[in-house]
């Protein structure tokens, strides 16, 4: 009896130790699963930082922002200020701060869709101008179409703007590029043009064709000539016009390409 009960007793403990080892070995696999699942999370972290750093990456023809820019005139009464662009036309800028890399992505996609457009007017052969910087000695004026092209002997203005699919859908023009255009066709003498829209989702395009619009360009040219003015009362009487933000910590005042000359702090106002 004793010999079959001391049988008995060795079995299950044996069965005991088979079933423990069994739980030790899937707790180690469970373990080394977790292990790997984090440190699997921790790579794709760290892939993810470094591609997205390729989004800051400067084109080695990239060159510091200078002087008076089309794009910074034909804004809106509320977001137009005199006094930036007076001192923009004497002074060094702050160049602009780093952005959200969601909006870099954004933006690249956006250069991405004109480059492709600009390589299909080469290899059509209707390119005339690719992104060619041109300069108004009249207003100190820097302006870059994105294209300008001709078809069957007539020149155009073209500027190419991305846009999402409900705006696109919705659109019947495209405002700031229209006055972009319209301004670029006045400055070059070019009596033609569109906006070449697309839909960034789904690749759908549409051109808004205009002639030239003298009213569209008025008060433009009417900014234009005021700025020169407005330099012109500085230099000779030290009069610039006033500011609008009225805090140098407002977040306008801080992302404004002037901060530091308006209000003499930083590097302060360098002459160009």
């Amino acid at each position: 009896m004793s010999s079959l009960r001391d049988m008995i007793l060795a079995e299950v403990q044996e069965k005991g130790m088979r079933l423990q080892n069994s739980g030790n070995d899937i707790n180690i696999r469970r373990n080394n699963k977790g292990a790997n699942k984090a440190g699997s999370g921790l790579q794709e972290l760290l892939l993810i930082n470094r591609l997205d750093k390729l989004f800051y990456l400067r084109d080695h023809l990239d060159e510091d922002r200078a002087g008076l820019h089309a794009s910074s005139i034909i804004v809106s009464d509320a977001d137009l200020c005199y006094r930036q662009q007076v001192l923009s036309l004497l002074y060094k800028q702050n160049q602009s701060p780093e952005l959200p890399v969601r909006l870099m992505r954004i933006f690249k996609q956006g250069d991405a869709i004109h480059r492709k457009w600009q390589d299909l007017f080469v290899k059509a052969g209707i390119a005339e101008e690719i992104e060619g910087r041109s300069y108004s000695e009249q207003y100190e004026l820097y302006f870059t179409p994105d294209a300008i092209i001709n078809l069957d002997g007539k020149k155009y203005v073209v500027e190419i703007k991305s846009m999402n699919t409900l705006s696109y859908q919705r659109a019947t023009s495209h405002p700031s590029g229209r006055k972009q255009m319209q301004l670029y066709m006045h400055l070059k003498c070019i009596p033609q043009g569109f906006v070449l829209a697309e839909d960034k989702n789904t690749q759908e395009w549409k051109p808004f064709i205009e002639e030239y619009d003298p009213e569209t360009v008025k008060p433009i040219l009417a900014r234009l000539n005021d700025i020169q003015e407005m330099k012109q009362a500085f230099l000779k009487y030290n009069e610039m016009p006033p500011r609008k933000c009225k805090k140098i910590d407002s977040k306008k005042s801080v992302e404004c390409n002037m901060h530091d000359a308006c209000w003499n702090v930083g590097m302060g106002r360098i002459r160009l």
